[in-house]
Order: structure tokens, then C-alpha cells, then sequence
């Protein structure tokens, strides 16, 4: 057996392996960020358009589990792929057969005929089966320099993955700053997501983020404008500067005319009773 038999290995095949790095995955309320979909396809070296079908088949046919599920480190919740007890006893026999595979291992410039099942032990960090067809297919053989720098790579691509994602959250947040999107708007971000590959469940996870944040700090912002009011309207008179910092508040926190007099006659009614207060929305000059 040599490097051919690795090369063969179907795609369902490479997503089993890597799964199998991770057990008891029906159990945590938390999943690793290992398990969405975009470090499955950079970890298995399977293309993000293709990766989606081979998934559903595997979980048609009970290997794979889907679930959305609070993710480590991210802010929303994603879809986590894992293996089902078949699919744990599927991938072990698929482990076994790869395990006593003989290769070519290429090692500073020298090659020695090696077993899967031995290569981990010769690198100074973890190398999975899955890295290993990995590398074994983008490069058409296994080179233990290119092993060593896995975990690197990995970090390198992590790093990229969070720049991204951060640049798509800024522009999203850009968009939805005034509490709507413009066809423009949405134009702009959709070519934005295109060029970043952003996928449609990201974009969806991001953007119910997005729209949460900025309910709460919509939420807030009516909390300090309505105290504010209070304490202006403690005497009972609105005037003077007091009207040019609520003006500029109300500015700040994009409310409106109509919200500031709906606030404005609410705060009155509490501060000065059924009796109206020396000041109202029409002594108010903007």
C-alpha cells in the first residue's frame, strides 16, 4: 500500500477522520469552533461549496450529527457537525485500514517507508490522520516539514478567519447604524461578502448579532435620555442650555422628533403630575 491508497480516500471519508478527533460531542452545551463548517473544509482540504452536500449525506445516512450550538470563542450560535456512535464505528475501521498504510515520508531531504500509525510519533506536535491525507493529496506525498508547520498553518488560517469576520461585523454594523439597510446598502454588502467568502450562515449569524446589539443598545440609549429628561424637568422648567445638550443627545442616539415629544410628554406626566410643567415640546427651538 502506498501513497495512492490515501489519495483515493472519498471526501465522506476525510470529513470521518477528522471527526473522529473529537468524541463525546452530544454531551457539551459548548462545541469547539473545530466543528463548524469552515474549519471542516480548511482542516479536510474540501472546497466550502462541496463540503455542504458531503455533510448531509453523512447525515442522512446517521454517521454525522447537525446542531446549532453556543461556539468557543464566537458570539453566535453555528451549526456543529459531529460524529454518531455509527459514525465513530465507521471511522474506526476506516482508522485501522489507513493505520497500517506504508508510505514515503520525506524528511530533510531523506525518505523512509513508514506507517500512518507511526508518523505522529516522529513530529513534535499532534498530526492527525486527517492532516496527513490532507497533505499526502494537495502535495502527492508526506513530507515531515510541511507536517510540523500544521498547527502554525492552522493559526495563520484562524487568524485570517477572525479578520474577515471582523471586517464583514464592521461593515454590517455600518449598514445597519441608522436601524434600516438601503438597497445600496445591501448591494454593497452582499459584493462585500462575496469577495470575503462569507457564507450565507455566517452572514445570517452575524447579522442576528448585529440587530440584538443594537436593540439592547436602542434599548439603553431611550433608558439615559429618558433620565436625562427627568433630571432637566426636576424644576420644572426646560430651557436655555438644557435644551441645546438634550438636542445634541438626541442626535447622538438617533432619536427622533416624535420619539423625543412622545418621551418628553411621558416624563412631564411623572415629573409634574396632571399639571403641565412651565415647559413642553412647543417651547422647545431647535
Amino acid at each position: 500500500m502506498a501513497i495512492d491508497d490515501l489519495v483515493s480516500i472519498t471526501s465522506k471519508e476525510r470529513i470521518l477522520l477528522y471527526l473522529s478527533e473529537f468524541n463525546h460531542m452530544d454531551d457539551r452545551y459548548e462545541l469547539p469552533a473545530d466543528l463548524i463548517q469552515e474549519n471542516i473544509s480548511f482542516c479536510t482540504g474540501i472546497q466550502r461549496k462541496h463540503l455542504s452536500k458531503y455533510l448531509k449525506d453523512l447525515i442522512s445516512e446517521l454517521l454525522v450529527a447537525e446542531r446549532k450550538a453556543h461556539i468557543q470563542s464566537m458570539k453566535q450560535r453555528m451549526n456543529g457537525y459531529y460524529l454518531t456512535q455509527n459514525g465513530y464505528a465507521k471511522s474506526d475501521i476506516l482508522r485501522s485500514r489507513l493505520g497500517a498504510v506504508v508510505v514515503d515520508v520525506v524528511d530533510d531531504g531523506n525518505t523512509t517507508r513508514m506507517r500512518l500509525s507511526e508518523i505522529d510519533d516522529c513530529t513534535p506536535v499532534h498530526i492527525t490522520y486527517c492532516d496527513i491525507v490532507r497533505e499526502a493529496i494537495k502535495n502527492g506525498r508526506v513530507d515531515m516539514a510541511d507536517l510540523r508547520s500544521i498547527e502554525s498553518k492552522k493559526r495563520d488560517a484562524l487568524e485570517r478567519k477572525e479578520q474577515t469576520t471582523e471586517t464583514y461585523r464592521r461593515a454590517l454594523k455600518t449598514a445597519w447604524r441608522d436601524g434600516r439597510v438601503t438597497a445600496t446598502e445591501r448591494f454593497l454588502i452582499e459584493e462585500l461578502r462575496k469577495h470575503l467568502k462569507v457564507t450565507d450562515e455566517q452572514h445570517k449569524a452575524l447579522e442576528t448579532e448585529i440587530l440584538k446589539q443594537l436593540v439592547q443598545d436602542r434599548m439603553e440609549f431611550i433608558r439615559i435620555y429618558r433620565s436625562v429628561l427627568e433630571i432637566a424637568l426636576a424644576d420644572g422648567v426646560l430651557l436655555g442650555p438644557e435644551v441645546e445638550i438634550i438636542e445634541n443627545l438626541r442626535k447622538t442616539f438617533m432619536i427622533s422628533r416624535q420619539e423625543h415629544d412622545e418621551l418628553l410628554v411621558e416624563v412631564e406626566t411623572i415629573v409634574c403630575g396632571p399639571s403641565p410643567c412651565l415647559s413642553n415640546k412647543d417651547n422647545l427651538t431647535y
